[in-house]
């Protein structure tokens, strides 16, 4: 009887000791749910979801958020790499998605990507743990859009981590190329445009067609009046690089989509020279470094798409805010 329970106590020792001992070949974590962006003037990122536990964050308006899950009237999200609570009312979510998440690390030690979001599409490719060479651009129904190497595919969401600001974010030190609030820039999603070497910017610019100045300016003064709309570039709505890169495409030029890029076309002149037509940039005004453009018109004003509570018109450059935060000027004729 004795030997009897010797062998059981062993034997479940053992069992245990397994348990402890064994390492998964590798965590997945969580499949994301969607993508949102931010719909009130600000929203409370909570700790709990209800109204009473601690604030974590505040996000403005048009911020990108990563949905985790939905838990009642309330999302589990990831906002600036800050995991919390927002209330669902306030948040415009999606189950598929664009948005430039950054670059993500793989937490998997071999996972596949496919062609397409879900297991039976066809794989292209694996990645190992530690790679940080995904950079996100959408997610599809728990599965991230990435582009990795030569190739645009999938990955389970829940075996890569987010390691950056989602780039349109006021927090982020960087430049989203191809969507904004869901959108398109104007710039397609490729490993070329990505890398630099097709659709963004380079050290030279261009070939460009040459238009005069008064050209440009008489094409700007098309769109006055022209709603405001975060990540437009149409006559339906533009934001300010938005309204730049649509009057420069309608004349046959090749532009850039942000205001830190436009600034690479072109040719550099300076304030007291400024014509017509050239494209005038500001500095240090939502986020920092060069975050605004528009077009001069002459007499110390230009045409532009000032922000939500505005249409495309006209501002001083001469005094104000403008002329406080003015960074420079580039002539494409």
């Amino acid at each position: 009887m004795k030997l009897t329970r010797r062998i059981v106590t062993l034997a479940l020792t053992l069992v245990l000791l397994a348990g402890v001992l064994t390492v998964p070949t590798f965590a997945a974590g969580y499949q994301m749910y969607g993508i949102g962006f931010v719909t009130a003037t600000s929203l409370r990122l909570r700790q709990e979801p209800n109204t009473t536990s601690k604030i974590l964050a505040t996000a403005p308006r048009d911020e990108c958020v990563v949905v985790i899950s939905k838990q009642g009237d309330w999302y589990k999200v990831n906002y600036n790499l800050q995991e919390g609570y927002m209330h669902a009312d306030y948040l415009n979510v999606k189950t598929a998605r664009n948005a430039e998440l950054g670059y993500g690390k793989v937490t998997g030690s071999s996972v596949n990507l496919r062609s397409g979001p879900g297991t039976s599409y066809a794989a292209v490719g694996s990645v190992k743990k530690g790679d940080t060479s995904c950079y996100i651009i959408g997610l599809n129904n728990g599965w991230y859009k990435v582009i990795t190497g030569s190739k645009i595919c999938y990955i389970r969401s829940d075996y890569l981590e987010l390691t950056e600001i989602p780039y349109e974010n006021k927090a982020s030190s960087n430049s989203p190329k191809f969507f904004r609030l869901g959108n398109s820039t104007g710039v397609a999603p490729s490993p070329e445009a990505l890398n630099g070497s097709s659709g963004s910017v380079s050290n030279s610019s261009p070939a460009q067609p040459s238009a005069s100045g008064s050209q440009i300016l008489a094409k700007a003064q098309e769109y006055l009046g022209a709603p405001y709309v975060y990540g437009g570039a149409s006559p339906s709505g533009f934001d300010c690089s938005g309204f730049v890169y649509y009057v420069l495409k309608e004349l046959g030029y090749s532009p850039y989509r942000t205001p830190a890029d436009q600034y690479k076309m072109g040719t550099a002149v300076s304030k007291s020279n400024l014509q017509p037509g050239d494209i005038v940039f500001f500095a240090n005004t939502y986020a920092s470094g060069i975050s605004h453009v528009g077009i001069y018109a002459g007499n110390g004003q230009f045409i532009h798409a000032p922000n939500s509570r505005s249409v495309v018109s006209y501002s001083s450059l001469t005094s104000g805010y403008w002329s406080d935060h003015y960074y420079g000027a580039r002539r494409m004729s």
